[in-house]
């Protein structure tokens, strides 16, 4: 016999229910459907003596009996007459069965090869719940108990501690390999005179057959599958990584992708099979459709393994993730199953190409998606993804480099794609016309890189650039180019990258902590070893990212910011004095520097180091504090980094009344900006700062010197207002106050709401004549001034109110930031 199985009443039954009768003993064998318990319970029915309509009810008694759902003998009753079952969870006794079925197989018990199907009838007893975890990677439907999983697991932590071992769970695209099916790899590798031939000579290409998709439900003619050649360029050093690795781990492939692709991927960095054997799972077996999720292998204990994966939000930044700097080789491609996954929104994920040329290449190409092209001089486009707020509300497309990021801005993220779809109804498991919407969507994310050529397209647009450079028809190229643009070099595609090299040295230093920690009283946890080790690498580091959130994206929810709290960074929206670094693009006189990142400058040029993105992804590739010159950002154009007093201190004192107003807890106080839905005041604001826009867009036509002026203002200061300075002391206060006329007229001459003194005015003016009421109370001598007192009051306030509507509309994008 073997161990015992607990018999429980089914969710069905009508409780509670009261034990009347036991009907069997302990050692007695039972045969299935033999009653083994009768019991009593209660129902309500009309009462047949009642004259009402409807009739009333009463309380009955009823009989019922339980019979075994199983065959086995009774090994222990835990139950007695008169007692009370209130819910399925309760043990009422354990049988031993000749077979515990915990081990199944299509339908079958692996054990006794008994048809499990067979032996559902009306009892409504499930076999199958028996056995509810896959423990095999493929889909071949083996499962088995969770006591049967913990043996597994058990067995297997005992043979890896005996190697000095750990398990470590590898992704595959943009991890450790970057894919394409861009047909020109292809032509390329066949043209040892093409510039990148160097770079793609080493690329390995595989033709996957895949069945077509159609509808659920399908009668038409079958489809002949489509064909598809994909070339995969690996990771520098990862043969030689994965080699090292097998030495310290147990290696697993998990990928969102689907099973062909990931066998065709394994056959190419693990021909043999020695790192990774059959221990592959894909999007296919996983149970989810937009997340991984670890106890899909190890059901039981997590406590052994380490993962590596470039993205951090499919594994909800599981506690032992070790998230690696995506591979970005095939420039503009990405990755080729992003449409798995969900979208990352313009945010920033990895370092910026090396050569600048390139990066702007690839910038450009992303805009072009959106309606941006390249103009026909051959001139790149500064524009980034990440737009930026300050540039948005001046009006101006050349000053984008000037401005900071709004966490709260009001622009909705668009969640129209598949992947989006399914996370939005729950995960999208089992829902066939989702997941046919998927698959769809990556076919045609694949037809169209075959059709484009983006790779092809990159290289003409890279030399056009060059032929225009080198015949004088480029601006910058006579006035003389830039240290960024001076790169000559023809090939598009450059083999730099070597996160492995330092993914190396971390994995080897989280083996050696775990196995310091170990003996055999104490078995360590590297859900714990790895969040702990990470915490303390970037510790007493605060930073403040200024031009790198995207619109609409909220500070806690990016991913950089998640990712660098998770080392100890402390993240902040703001210019604090403990501000240690400012994370901003590089600077020129195309994209000059951010509002905030010139305020740090300014307010603490001596604490504060003002750093491009690719230090902070050094720093979190490493594991420790990278020295900082390599990454510094050019400050030495005055020019560009040049910022007022009067902005300064007006930025200063918003960000004190910010803090006020969220520290302000007392029931009368204006209640916090958080509390409100800020979607509306943010789109007034914009709308009010374009108006300003358009006007002095009207001005300029009528005065080239004010122009000019202006131009300067909105491109050397960022200033999204365009409020002009004038050079001498003596004259800047007075432009100051022209311009806050100005845009008071603006506000009134566009039509626009006051969001801002309506607010104030609502939540303040109230709480003052009430404080004012209540000073009267104490002086009874002068009511008779009263109403004189509150008059002036209230035009006291529409004075204070102006001014302060429109300190806070001058700065209300940092102070919404």
């Amino acid at each position: 016999m073997s161990e015992s199985t607990p018999i429980k009443l089914p969710s069905s039954a009508p409780f509670p229910v009261v034990v009347s009768a036991i009907l069997c003993k302990p050692g007695e064998t039972v045969s299935k459907h033999k009653t083994i318990f009768n019991y009593k319970y209660w129902d309500y029915q009309d009462d047949p003596s009642s004259t009402a309509d409807p009739p009333k009810k009463i309380r009955v008694e009823r009989l019922g009996t339980f019979e075994s759902p199983i065959e086995g003998q009774i090994d222990k009753i835990n139950i007695s007459p008169q007692d009370e079952i209130t819910h399925n969870d309760i043990e009422l006794m354990f049988i031993k069965e000749a077979c515990p079925h915990t081990v199944q197989y299509g339908g079958l018990c692996a054990l006794c090869g008994k048809s499990l199907e067979e032996e559902k009838d009306y009892s409504g007893y499930n076999y199958e719940d028996r056995a509810t975890i896959e423990m095999s990677h493929d889909s071949t439907g083996l499962k088995i108990s969770y006591d049967e999983a913990a043996k597994i697991e058990h067995s297997t932590t005992d043979r890896l501690i005996e190697e000095k071992r750990l398990i470590l769970v590898v992704d595959l695209d943009q991890t450790v390999i970057h894919a394409t099916v861009d047909p020109t790899v292809g032509e390329w590798q066949l043209d040892p005179s093409n510039p990148n031939y160097g770079a793609v000579k080493d690329v390995k290409s595989f033709c996957l057959e895949e069945e077509p998709i159609v509808p659920p439900g399908w009668t038409g003619p079958k489809l002949a599958p489509t064909k598809c050649t994909y070339y995969v360029k690996l990771r520098p050093g990862l043969l030689e990584f994965l080699k090292r690795m097998s030495e310290k781990y147990e290696m697993h492939i998990y990928t969102m992708a689907t099973r062909n692709y990931a066998l065709a991927i394994a056959k190419i960095i693990d021909p043999d099979g020695k790192y990774f054997g059959d221990r592959i799972l894909s999007r296919d077996e996983s149970g989810s459709l937009t997340h991984k999720n670890l106890k899909r292998l190890f059901p039981v204990d997590q406590s052994m393994v380490a993962i590596i994966d470039d993205r951090g939000d499919v594994w909800q930044w599981e506690s032992n993730l070790i998230k690696v700097v995506p591979y970005d080789f095939f420039v503009g491609i990405g990755d080729i199953n992003s449409s798995f996954l969900p979208k990352k929104n313009g945010q920033l994920t990895g370092p910026t190409k090396k050569r600048k040329t390139i990066a702007k290449l690839e910038a450009a190409a992303e805009l072009s998606k959106e309606g941006e092209i390249i103009d026909e001089q051959g001139e790149i486009d500064s524009v980034t993804p990440e737009t930026e707020r300050e540039g948005d509300e001046s009006g101006s497309s050349n000053s984008i480099g000037g401005s900071d990021d709004d966490d709260d801005a009001h622009s909705d993220v668009s969640t129209s794609s598949p992947v989006e779809r399914i996370l939005e109804l729950g995960g999208g498991e089992g829902n066939t016309t989702l997941l046919l919407d998927q698959s769809l969507a990556r076919n045609q994310s694949i037809e169209q890189q075959q059709q484009d050529r983006p790779l092809a397209k990159l290289q003409h647009d890279l030399e056009q650039l060059h032929e225009h450079r080198h015949d004088g028809t480029d601006s910058k190229s006579e006035s003389g180019a830039s240290e960024d643009e001076s790169d000559d070099d023809d090939n598009l595609l450059l083999d730099d990258d070597n996160e492995l090299a330092a993914l190396d040295k971390v994995l080897v230093n989280i083996h050696s902590e775990y196995y310091k920690r170990y003996n055999k009283e104490n078995k360590p946890d590297l859900t714990e070893i790895i969040p702990n080790m990470k915490s303390r690498v970037l510790e007493g580091i605060t930073v403040l990212f200024s031009g790198i959130i995207p619109l609409g994206i909220n500070l806690d929810s990016a991913d950089i910011v998640i990712w660098c709290k998770q080392f100890g960074v402390k993240v902040v929206n703001e210019v604090y004095p403990d501000v240690t670094h400012v994370i901003c693009r590089d600077v020129s006189e195309d994209a000059g520097p951010t509002f905030k990142a010139r305020v740090a400058r300014k307010l603490y040029p001596d604490t504060v180091k003002i750093v491009n993105p690719d230090w902070l992804f050094a720093c979190l590739s490493n594991w420790t504090i990278v020295d900082e010159k390599e990454y510094l950002v050019s400050t030495d154009n005055p020019k560009l980094w040049k910022v007022q007093e009067p902005e300064v201190d007006k930025y200063k004192r918003l960000v004190e009344e910010k803090s006020n107003m969220a520290e302000a807890t007392h029931i009368d106080s204006i209640e916090s900006f958080d509390e409100y839905d800020l979607d509306e005041a943010n789109q007034e604001v914009d709308d009010f700062l374009a108006g300003l826009s358009d006007d002095d867009d009207d001005d300029d036509d009528e005065d080239d010197d004010e122009n000019e002026n202006e131009s300067a203002a909105a491109n050397d200061l960022g200033n999204p207002n365009g409020v002009n300075y004038a050079e001498d002391d003596e004259d800047k206060g007075n432009k100051v106050d022209d311009n806050e006329e100005e845009e008071e007229e603006a506000s009134t001459t566009n039509g626009h709401d006051s969001f801002i003194k309506n607010l104030y005015s609502n939540k303040k003016r109230p709480l003052e004549l009430d404080e004012e009421e209540d000073e009267g109370e104490d002086a009874d001598a002068e009511s008779n001034g009263e109403s004189t007192s509150k008059k002036q009051k209230v035009e006291m306030d529409e004075e204070f109110l102006d001014d302060l509507e429109k300190e806070l509309l001058d700065g209300f994008d940092d102070l919404e930031e």
